[in-house]
């Protein structure tokens, strides 16, 4: 289940310690079971205060912070953090590089997608 995200969103959700954590989704994939895959990227910040779509100048702060690794999660995982767009970014083929290298080895059988609660990985 998709929680109504799109390529290229920012998104922000909370955290079980009361932080709050940031990702950008980048692709999302129709998997064989029916289940859908979102290929996100976490920045890489945490903050205690709550940003919102309103908040343009923080929102134009965190694009410019260092993104972490890709990764492939069930849409499910994802739904269940709850989180909320906040801004938008477009996702260019040089972000994709990740991706890509996950999805040859997915479609080979050599590798899956993420089962965890958003904040684990």
């Amino acid at each position: 289940m998709n929680p109504g995200l799109s390529e290229g969103d920012i998104c922000t959700y909370p955290r079980s310690d009361g932080t709050w954590g940031f990702f950008w989704v980048q692709r999302i994939d129709a998997l064989p079971d029916g289940r859908e895959a979102l290929s996100l990227r976490k920045f890489d910040t945490h903050t205690v205060d709550e940003i919102r779509r309103e908040d343009e100048a923080d929102v134009a702060e965190l694009k410019t912070l260092r993104l972490l690794g890709h990764f492939p999660i069930v849409g499910t995982r994802v739904a269940e953090a709850q989180p909320q767009v906040i801004g938008r970014m477009p996702v260019r083929e040089e972000d994709l590089e990740g991706y890509r290298i996950w999805r040859e080895a997915f479609d080979q059988g050599e590798a899956g997608v993420f089962t965890l609660a958003l904040e684990q990985i």
